[in-house]
């Protein structure tokens, strides 16, 4: 009798396994980590996604978001086309990384994710208008970002405290979302801007500071594998030039401060990696209504700093520092 009870012991543990691995083996599923929509109740999240975003609003105005080291949300905007800005005005709500982008009919939407992973978005119910309230989306991630399809719908990007990769749709113009697709490989941060010819590229810092890319092969269309650039991050921001040149901003774990760009519009190739002065630990980027891009960043005390090319793809101009303090 004990012999049997072994046997079926040894049975049941193999059967364990097999089911693990069958398990490990599904899309959208880990071991390590539950996907988006099978949240496990000891989860333990860990965010490494930015904590600033910005957008530009329908009328050219620069939109900018960022969280503070108690989870509060706050925006700014600013006053004029590349001019001043508004006072700091606080969401309700808490969240620990953000993303926006713009609809296609101007409306800013932002996304973010709280200290326990679960992912939230809001959007402006008219064009620089007024807020709509929260809405949650189903998922655990710890690091978002987004960018617009060629056709006008959004689409997001996420990494899980597992370093899964995954991303959704609007299935039409400001519609309703598709379910969740993994991606292979794994990331702890992620940033994705729009070509000029509409194909949406993503990139990503990986646990180790590897950078990666990928990118639509067609407007809308399937993915690229994955390519590694050189060098190491702990952040990365990206946006589009005005001559429609891609940008990427990034800062690696001694604060240091770094960008490069493509060669051409819509080239492989890229320039080396130029330094900035002044250290930061996050950072964030967007394109001014005439084709500057404007550069963000919070450095390991939380002060908050911009500045911007002063002419397209041209010089850049000192550092300026912005009041408040946002989680670093």
């Amino acid at each position: 009798m004990r012999k049997r009870h072994r046997r079926i012991g040894r049975l049941i543990a193999s059967l364990a396994v097999a089911v693990a691995a069958l398990v490990t083996a599904v899309p959208g599923v880990a071991a390590a980590d539950p996907a988006p929509g099978e949240a496990r109740a000891d989860a333990k999240v860990t965010v490494f996604g930015s904590s600033i975003a910005s957008a530009r609003n329908a009328d050219g105005r620069l939109e900018f978001f960022g969280t503070n080291s108690g989870d509060g949300v706050f925006r700014r905007a600013q006053n004029s086309i590349g001019g001043s800005w508004s006072p700091w005005s606080q969401f309700d709500g808490a969240l620990r990384a953000v993303a926006s982008e713009t609809n296609a009919d101007g409306r800013v939407e932002l996304f973010g994710v709280t200290g326990a992973g679960t992912i939230f978005h809001r959007w402006q119910t008219s064009p620089g208008g007024g807020w709509s309230n929260w809405e949650q989306l189903d998922g655990l991630l710890t690091s978002i970002a987004v960018a617009r399809n060629a056709d006008g719908r959004l689409e997001i990007f996420g990494a899980n405290s597992a370093g899964n990769i995954y991303h959704r749709w609007q299935t039409s113009i400001g519609g309703p979302w598709s379910g969740w697709a993994l991606f292979d490989g794994g990331l702890t941060q992620v940033a994705a801007e729009t070509n000029a010819d509409g194909r949406i590229e993503l990139f990503g810092v990986n646990s180790g500071g590897g950078i990666f890319h990928r990118w639509q092969t067609s407007p809308g269309g399937e993915w690229s594998n994955w390519e590694q650039f050189d060098g190491q991050l702990t952040s990365i921001a990206a946006a589009r030039n005005g001559d429609g040149r891609m940008e990427i901003f990034g800062t690696n774990s001694g604060d240091a401060i770094y960008h490069r760009s493509q060669n051409a519009v819509g080239s492989r190739a890229w320039s080396p990696w130029v330094q900035f002065d002044g250290a930061l630990s996050q950072v964030a980027a967007e394109t001014n209504a005439d084709g500057r891009i404007q550069l963000f960043g919070v450095n390991s005390g939380g002060y908050v700093y911009q500045r911007w090319q002063t002419s397209i793809s041209g010089p850049w101009a000192n550092w300026q520092q912005m009041d408040g303090l946002l989680r670093p």
